[in-house]
């Protein structure tokens, strides 16, 4: 959960003011449209982070197995798709260094997926999470009766 809610944000903000402050310093090279893709990036990372945040409060808040679900198909979600965003998003903006952008999204896109990975293998394999997260309401009440 920590590293869900905390590590994960703490660590996709600290990424992103890297990623701006070097986009700024390339700004006269980028051209005008280097305040728009900065106001993006942090719309971008706004929405990572909350997404983040939902995701460790479901773990914590709904103790059924969907949220163990949900909760993958989210990590896969952020392992993916603010990549695939940012680098189409840049593309647009910047299509003259369109080469460069897509090697690093791809790599971007690798060291995500096999974070979701570890995550994936250890929610759906993990005795600690089958025992936290109930299956069906049938198995609530045997428990509890």
């Amino acid at each position: 959960m920590v590293v869900l809610g905390i590590l994960g944000p703490a660590r996709m903000l600290f990424q992103t003011i890297a990623n701006i402050r070097e986009t700024a310093i390339m700004g006269q090279v980028l051209g005008p449209n280097t305040p728009a893709y900065i106001q993006f990036s942090w719309a971008l990372v706004a929405a990572s982070v909350a997404g983040s945040i939902f995701l460790a409060y479901r773990l914590l808040a709904v103790h059924r197995w969907s949220s163990v679900g949900i909760v993958i198909i989210g990590l896969w979600c952020l392992a993916l798709l603010p990549t695939l965003i940012d680098a189409v998003t840049a593309s647009i903006l910047f299509p003259e260094i369109v080469g460069a952008m897509v090697l690093e999204a791809l790599w971007s896109a690798a060291k995500s997926s096999v974070s979701a990975t570890i995550w994936t293998a250890y929610l759906m394999k993990s005795k600690r999470v089958a025992n936290t997260y109930v299956k069906d309401s049938d198995e609530t009440q045997r428990i509890f009766s």
